[in-house]
């Protein structure tokens, strides 16, 4: 399938867009909900603001993918953690899968996504497609998706069946939480930017 500049960078701007409101939602589930779920362990109970945040990050990946459809560069790896990841976050939305065994599904899409963003960005130098600004926050990006596959490779199962327990481990916590943060604020920066500049730009110049 062929994606023109100008979808590619509609879509990335949906994106960021779509991102920066789950950020929004992740807020308002630490404050709301995220108590009373650590103190009663059930990680696998469905959330209103929870399942929310994983539904909204299953769109913003999937409106990526004609993004990875356009840009040469890992492209294959970039549409195959992008997918992967939108499938699991959906089943971690409606808890299909308990919360444990995706978690280390979505760590390894993750791996795939923040290898795809590093790939993209670390190598785009001087290139007109991308800006300087665009590119440091796709690094960061990139470094935030492997940090949260990193996190649950370390984890585990049995760590990740019980809040209190990651709780516990402050490496842990350190992981997930510069992961998480770095997902909801780098990327939707990277999307965004790298969308307007692709926009901006009157002829096609196809990333490779």
């Amino acid at each position: 399938m062929t994606v023109d500049q100008r979808t590619a960078g509609r879509f990335a701007i949906a994106s960021g867009v779509v991102t920066i409101l789950a950020a929004i939602v992740l807020v308002i589930f630490f404050v709301v909900e995220a108590p009373a779920l650590v103190e009663s362990g059930d990680v696998d109970r469905i959330t209103v603001f929870g399942s929310t945040n994983d539904a909204l990050i299953a769109l913003a990946l999937l409106l990526l993918l004609p993004v990875a459809m356009f840009v040469g560069r890992a492209r294959l790896v970039g549409v195959a953690g992008l997918g992967l990841g939108a499938v699991f976050m959906i089943t971690t939305a409606l808890r299909v899968i308990d919360y444990a065994t995706n978690s280390l599904l979505i760590g390894v899409a993750f791996a795939l996504v923040g290898a795809w963003l590093l790939v993209l960005n670390v190598r785009a130098g001087s290139s007109a497609s991308f800006s300087g600004g665009a590119r440091w926050a796709g690094v960061f990006a990139g470094l935030a998706f492997v940090t949260i596959g990193a996190f649950g490779a370390i984890a585990g199962p049995s760590v990740m069946a019980d809040p209190t327990t990651v709780m516990s481990y402050p490496i842990l916590v350190a992981l997930l939480g510069a992961g998480t943060a770095g997902l909801h604020l780098a990327t939707p920066v990277w999307a965004i930017l790298t969308g307007r500049r692709w926009l901006a730009v009157d002829h096609a110049t196809r990333p490779d």
